[in-house]
């Protein structure tokens, strides 16, 4: 009995992780890729894997990076999202510190600060929320923390002049001058 190749079952499997599969054009999709890295010289799995293994091997590793950078793969493990989420967090914990909440260790504040940004973003799990969200809420937070940094200072200024005023108020009434 004759064994088929092992190889078109990681053909197949990566043809089913595409982008856009669908089991009832999966023949069509075959051909149409085979034909592509055949350059046209054949739609047959087999032939271009016995005739051309360069362009099969060729379509096996650009099938590879397809499904690294396919929606579904992404939902797994996306490192762009998960510097994001960092970024996030980051952000909130910097604004609840500004505010002066204190929480018993690094893991309540954590946790409260993912609370937030699901609420923010209208999302019942953190690692749900998209790239583009997650770069508002960001943005938003750094945000309020510029304006309660610019508050800051003009709260101190305001605070030095009226000082001042008072200092020299002082000296007028005592003729210190």
């Amino acid at each position: 009995m004759i064994t088929k190749n092992k190889t078109h079952g990681r053909f197949w499997s990566l043809l089913k992780e595409t982008p856009g599969y669908d089991a009832r054009y999966k023949e069509e999709m075959k051909s149409g890729l085979v034909e592509h890295y055949s350059n046209g010289k054949t739609a047959s799995l087999s032939d271009l894997y016995e005739r051309f293994p360069e362009s099969y091997e060729r379509m096996i590793y650009e099938m590879k990076l397809d499904r690294f950078q396919s929606p579904q793969a992404k939902r797994m493990y996306d490192p762009e999202a998960d510097s994001w989420r960092k970024r996030v967090l980051a952000a909130i914990c910097s604004w609840l510190s500004n505010q002066s909440v204190v929480f018993e260790d690094s893991h309540a504040r954590i946790s409260y600060a993912q609370s937030v940004a699901c609420r923010a973003a209208n999302c019942r799990s953190f690692n749900k929320i998209s790239v583009t969200r997650l770069a508002e809420l960001y943005n938003a937070f750094l945000k309020r923390k510029a304006v309660i940094d610019n508050v800051t200072a003009v709260e101190q200024s305001v605070l030095m002049l009226s000082l001042d005023q008072l200092i020299d108020q002082i000296k007028k009434e005592h003729n210190l001058n």
